[in-house]
């Protein structure tokens, strides 16, 4: 017997996005009205989920989770009544002219 000194191989680097992918991944295992309705850790949880039992849809998945992110901040914006902080202005009062 003998000791095997050579260095584990380094994992595989992420690909880029795919069309094919992210479409297999936003119809069979996160569709929109999911990704929508779940609290933002539960769909964390289940990205990881989907990670560990697909692989090819790992680099799929963050950007889910970035454009959901990104969706709930822009209207969280919206929904935020009484406020002090001014609101966004809208498209003609930003090009109107004083």
């Amino acid at each position: 017997m003998h000791l095997n000194t050579t260095p584990l191989a380094e994992p595989a680097p992420l690909k880029k996005p795919c069309i094919r992918d992210m479409h297999e991944l936003v119809t069979k295992h996160l569709p929109e009205t999911l990704v929508k309705l779940t609290s933002f850790d539960e769909l964390r949880r289940r990205c990881t989920e989907i990670d560990a039992e697909h692989p090819h849809l790992r680099e799929e998945t963050p950007v889910v989770l970035q454009n959901e992110a990104r969706r709930r901040a822009r209207h969280h914006r919206l929904q935020v009544a009484g406020s002090r902080t001014p609101a966004p202005l809208t498209a003609s009062q930003a090009y109107v002219r004083a």
